[in-house]
């Protein structure tokens, strides 16, 4: 009798690591954050949505709306110019602007400059797939290449309209609907 005690005891204590994997991993693939990244690679800065130089005394801060693109729907893309050690506005400036993507597409915005007024522009774009992608920004002081910045994101897989209770898990909507 008490062999077979044991010999369950044995079969759930195989069954607990199993288990535990299981729900350790459906929390990781199906439970995502939503967020969009920017990194600086050739930035002292520290925030990821802030690309600096200090050679050239210029920071340039993005901003999205949404905050999270949402993939085949208008993005805009928010740019502020500041100079490092005031944040005055400098003045003549202009950029041109490419996107790229995880497949190396490109998109140009035409390829001509965009001025950037009071420190500031915004271009609109649609997303067309989920992954990397990166926005270089070619600086021009009026017409003569100044410097160039990019920002590095990651545009999350999402869908736009959801089933109620989507946001859940697949082991927590099972758990909940096994003990109540």
């Amino acid at each position: 009798m008490e062999a077979c005690i044991i010999f369950k005891d044995i079969k759930y204590l195989i069954f607990l690591p199993l288990f535990l994997s299981l729900m350790s991993v459906s929390f990781l693939v199906l439970n995502p954050q939503y967020l969009a990244y920017s990194q600086i690679e050739n930035s002292n800065g520290t925030n990821s949505n802030i690309w600096t130089s200090e050679r050239n005394n210029l920071n340039i801060t993005i901003k999205l709306v949404p905050k999270v693109p949402i993939i085949d729907q208008k993005t805009i893309i928010l740019f502020d110019v500041r100079t490092l050690n005031d944040s005055s506005v400098l003045e003549g400036l202009n950029v041109k602007v490419t996107l790229t993507d995880h497949d190396s597409r490109l998109y140009k915005f035409e390829n001509k400059f965009i001025p950037i007024n009071n420190g500031k522009f915004s271009i609109e774009y649609i997303f067309p797939d989920d992954g990397q992608h990166r926005i270089l920004l070619q600086l021009y002081k009026n017409t003569i290449p100044f410097t160039v910045a990019s920002f590095d994101m990651f545009i999350p897989h999402s869908s736009i309209q959801q089933a109620p209770g989507a946001n859940k898990d697949f082991f927590s909507q099972l758990f909940e609907s096994f003990f109540s």
